[in-house]
C-alpha cells in the first residue's frame, strides 16, 4: 500500500509539474497573441488612413490638385451643356441661379452684378435667295435652338452677283483685286467660316465696296472624315452661329457700364460702331448650289480651284433681326485673402453658349466650376490665401463679350488698383491634340515652372509641359526649346481687362490641327459629342485644371509674385525685329535706334530690379513694404502701357504694345498703333505712335526705377 502511495503521489507531482510549466508559458502565448493583434490593427490603422484619410504632411496645392476630379467635370459639363442657354434666355438665367448656389456651398462668398443689354435676335423673315433657288431661317420653338443668325448683322435687302472670297481676309480680297475685270464693288461675298474673325471678314468685304455676305462652313475644313453623330466631323446641315461686330461690349453703351435706366446710345451713335453690311450664315448643303452657279477666273489651288465669279445672277440677302432689352448677369463667387485682402487674382470663364456648347464655353466653365470647388473646400478647411481670388461665370459673351466688358468698365477704379491678373479659360478642351497658352510675356517662366508639375494627359509623354513642348513643337514644325506661348489678341474674356486696363492676363486651352474644332457655335456641339470625340474620359480637362490650379495658387499664396517683368522685356527686344521688317514693306521712313536704346536701358534697369528681387528670397529678414514694392513692379506693367485716348479709330483698345488685329480680332498685334499705320502707309501717324510707344516704354523704366510705391498709380 505505501508503495502505492508513494508511486500515486509521483505521478500527482509529475502531473502538478506540467500544469504549473503549462500555466507559466500562458502568459507568454497571451503576450505574443496580443502583439499579433495589436501589429494586426496598426496595418489595418494604416491602410484606412492612406484610403480614407487625407495626408497630414500634404501642402495645401497639392490637396487642391488632387482634389480635382475628371468625373466631377464630366458632371459639370453634363449639367451646363444639357440644354440650349444663348445669352439672355431663360435657361442662361437657370445656369446663373445654380452656379450662385454650388458656390456657395463650395465656400465661396458669392455675388451677383447685372446689367441691363441689348441683343439681336433672328425673325423668320430672313432669308438669302435667287430666283430658283432660297434658304429661309425657321425657328424651332420646341427645342429652344436660337435659328441660324449672325448677331449684330446690320438689317435690309441687298442684291447683287456673288463673289467667292475665300476666307475673306486681308489677301484674300487683294488676291480678288488682281483678276482683271473683276469688279468688287457692289457685289455679294460668298466666304467660308475659318482662319479669321467673322467679323473681320465681313469688316474686310465692305471697305471693299460690297453690298452683303454670305457664310458657309466648308468641308475642306470642317468635314475631312464621318459626320457626327458617327464620327467628329460637322454634317453638312451644320449652320455656325456667330456675331460679326468689331467692338466688344453692349454696343449702346459703349465706354460706359450698361447700367438699368442709364445711357444709351442714339441710333446715329449705334451706327457709327456697328458693321455696316448685312450678313447670313448657310449650310453647306444649300452653300453647294451658290458655289456652282460661280463663273468667271478659277481660283488658286489654296481656294479649292474654285471659280470666283461672278455669278450669273443675282443674290438676294435680307436680315431682319429684332432688338430685345435682356438682364446680363455676372456671377462672382470670393475667397478672401488673408494678408493682402486688397490684390485680386480674377478667374473667369462665360456661361451663355449659341446652342449647347459642351466645348464652347463649357469645357472652360466646368473647369472653372470644379476649381471652385476645389479651393472652396480648402478654404473650409481652414487654408486662405493671402490675395482674394474672384471666380467669375460671365454672361453674354458670345455676342461680343459683352458681361465681362460691362464688369471692367463699372468697376475700373476698383480694378486698376487691385487687380493683379486675370486668368481666362473658355474653349478649354475641344479635340486636344496640343497645349495652346496665350499670354503677356510676364506669364511665361511661372506657367513652365508649374506645367513641369504636373502629369501629361497623354501616356507618350511624362509631364504637361513635356507634351506641350514636344505638340508645339510638332505643330509648328520647328525643334522649340521652350514651348512658344501666343501673343493675347481678342475673342474671348480677357479683352477688356488687358485692353481697357492693362491688367495681366492668360488664356488656357487645348488646340488640334484643323482650322478650329468643326462643330464649332453649331448644335452638335453637345455633350454626345465631348463624351465621344472630344475627351472621352475628361482627362484633358482634370490636367487643364491642375495647371490652371497650380498658377492661380502661385498668384493667390506665394509671398512675392512669379510674374516676370524680365520675360517682358526680353519680349520688347525680340519685337523690335519684326517692326523693322514691317517698315521695310510699308516703305515708310521712321529710325527704330531710340527703340532700340530705350529698351537696352530698360533690361539693365531690369536687371537691378532682378537682383533686388533675388536678395529679397535670399534674405532670412525681410519688410513688408519691400516685398509690396517687388510686387507691384511685377504685377503693373501692363498698366504702363494703357493710353487713354485709345488706338486710332479703336478708342477701347488702349495698350500700345499688344492689341487685337485690326485685320483679325482674334490674332494678337505688337505694337499695334505702328503696325496699324504702317499696313495704311501713313508716315505722319506712324510717327505719331512710334512717339506714343517711346513714351510708354519710358513710363515703364520709370515705374521700374522708383522706390515709392505711392508713384505707381
Amino acid at each position: 500500500e505505501y508503495k502505492s502511495y508513494l508511486s500515486g503521489m509521483a505521478k500527482y507531482e509529475e502531473l502538478d509539474s506540467q500544469e504549473r510549466e503549462t500555466n507559466a508559458r500562458c502568459p507568454h502565448k497571451l503576450k505574443i497573441l496580443l502583439i499579433i493583434l495589436l501589429a494586426v490593427i496598426i496595418v489595418i490603422a494604416i491602410v484606412l488612413m492612406a484610403l480614407y484619410i487625407p495626408d497630414l504632411n500634404k501642402t495645401s496645392i497639392e490637396k487642391i490638385v488632387d482634389r480635382i476630379s475628371a468625373k466631377k467635370i464630366k458632371e459639370n459639363s453634363k449639367f451646363l451643356s444639357e440644354k440650349a442657354h444663348p445669352a439672355g434666355s431663360e435657361n442662361d438665367s437657370k445656369l446663373a441661379d445654380e452656379i450662385a448656389i454650388r458656390w456657395k456651398d463650395y465656400g465661396l462668398n458669392v455675388s451677383e452684378n447685372t446689367y441691363e443689354i441689348t441683343l439681336p435676335r433672328p425673325t423668320e423673315n430672313s432669308y438669302v435667295k435667287t430666283s430658283s433657288w432660297e434658304y429661309l431661317i425657321k425657328s424651332d420653338e420646341e427645342s429652344n435652338i436660337i435659328p441660324p443668325f449672325n448677331a449684330f448683322s446690320k438689317n435690309g435687302k441687298v442684291s447683287g452677283l456673288l463673289v467667292f472670297a475665300n476666307y475673306g481676309r486681308v489677301e484674300d480680297f487683294a488676291q480678288l483685286k488682281l483678276i482683271k475685270g473683276l469688279d468688287l464693288n457692289g457685289k455679294i461675298a460668298l466666304c467660308r467660316y475659318g482662319k479669321i474673325f467673322r467679323g473681320s471678314k465681313v469688316q474686310n468685304a465692305h471697305q471693299h465696296g460690297m453690298l452683303g455676305m454670305v457664310l458657309y462652313s466648308d468641308p475642306e475644313d470642317t468635314g475631312k472624315g464621318e459626320v457626327f453623330p458617327n464620327g467628329m466631323w460637322l454634317p453638312e446641315t451644320g449652320v455656325e452661329r456667330g456675331n460679326v461686330k468689331t467692338v466688344k461690349g453692349d454696343l449702346y453703351t459703349h465706354l460706359y457700364p450698361a447700367y438699368k435706366g442709364g445711357y444709351k446710345a442714339s441710333a446715329e451713335e449705334y451706327e457709327e460702331i456697328a458693321p455696316k453690311i448685312p450678313v447670313l450664315p448657310i449650310p453647306y448643303v444649300k452653300a453647294k448650289t451658290l458655289i456652282s452657279s460661280l463663273e468667271g477666273s478659277t481660283a488658286q489651288k489654296e481656294w479649292g480651284n474654285r471659280n470666283v465669279g461672278p455669278s450669273k445672277e443675282a443674290v438676294e440677302i435680307n436680315v431682319e433681326n429684332e432688338d430685345k432689352i435682356y438682364d446680363c448677369r455676372n456671377i462672382l463667387g470670393v475667397i478672401e485673402g488673408n494678408e493682402e485682402p486688397d490684390k485680386w487674382i480674377i478667374i473667369g470663364s462665360h456661361r451663355d453658349a449659341w446652342i449647347y456648347g459642351a466645348s464652347d464655353p463649357g469645357s472652360g466653365m466646368s473647369i472653372t466650376m470644379e476649381l471652385a470647388r476645389s479651393f472652396g473646400e480648402e478654404y473650409k478647411k481652414g487654408w486662405k490665401p493671402r490675395r482674394t481670388i474672384i471666380f467669375a461665370s460671365w454672361d453674354a459673351e458670345e455676342p461680343g463679350i459683352i458681361g465681362s466688358y460691362e464688369f471692367v468698365e463699372d468697376h475700373s477704379t476698383s480694378l486698376k488698383h487691385k487687380a493683379v491678373a486675370y486668368l481666362n479659360l473658355d474653349t478649354a478642351v475641344s479635340k486636344p491634340q496640343f497645349l495652346r497658352i496665350k499670354a503677356t510675356p510676364n506669364f511665361n517662366t511661372l506657367v513652365y515652372e508649374e506645367a513641369k508639375l504636373v502629369d501629361s494627359p497623354d501616356g507618350d509623354y511624362k509631364t504637361l509641359y513635356d507634351f506641350w513642348l514636344q505638340g508645339m513643337s510638332t505643330y509648328k514644325n520647328n525643334n522649340f526649346t521652350r514651348p512658344p506661348i501666343s501673343t493675347i489678341g481678342s475673342g474671348s474674356d480677357y479683352t477688356a481687362f488687358l485692353n481697357e486696363i492693362g491688367i495681366s492676363c492668360i488664356d488656357f486651352g487645348y488646340i488640334s490641327d484643323v482650322i478650329t474644332y468643326p462643330v464649332y457655335h453649331t448644335q452638335y456641339d453637345n455633350f454626345e459629342w465631348m463624351e465621344k470625340f472630344g475627351d472621352p474620359k475628361f482627362k484633358y480637362h482634370r490636367q487643364l485644371a491642375r495647371l490652371v490650379a497650380r498658377v492661380l495658387f502661385s498668384l493667390s499664396s506665394d509671398p512675392v509674385l512669379k510674374l516676370s517683368v524680365e520675360n517682358y522685356v526680353t519680349k520688347l527686344l525680340s519685337l523690335i525685329d519684326n517692326l523693322k521688317s514691317e517698315i521695310v514693306k510699308s516703305g515708310v521712313d521712321i529710325d527704330l535706334t531710340d527703340l532700340e536704346d530705350l529698351c537696352l536701358s530698360l533690361q539693365s534697369v531690369v536687371l537691378e530690379h532682378k537682383v533686388t528681387k533675388d536678395d529679397y528670397l535670399k534674405s532670412a529678414v525681410n519688410s513688408e513694404d519691400t516685398l509690396s514694392l517687388i510686387n507691384e513692379k511685377e504685377a503693373f506693367i501692363d498698366r504702363q502701357f494703357i493710353y487713354g485716348h485709345g488706338l486710332p479709330d479703336r478708342k477701347s483698345f488702349r495698350h500700345l504694345v499688344f492689341a487685337p488685329s485690326s485685320a483679325n480680332t482674334y490674332a494678337g498685334s505688337t505694337f499695334p498703333g505702328v503696325m496699324d499705320a504702317l499696313a495704311e502707309e501713313d508716315e505722319e501717324l506712324t510717327k505719331k505712335q512710334y512717339g506714343l510707344l517711346l513714351s510708354k516704354i519710358d513710363a515703364l523704366k520709370c515705374f521700374i526705377m522708383t522706390n515709392n510705391k505711392n508713384d505707381f498709380l
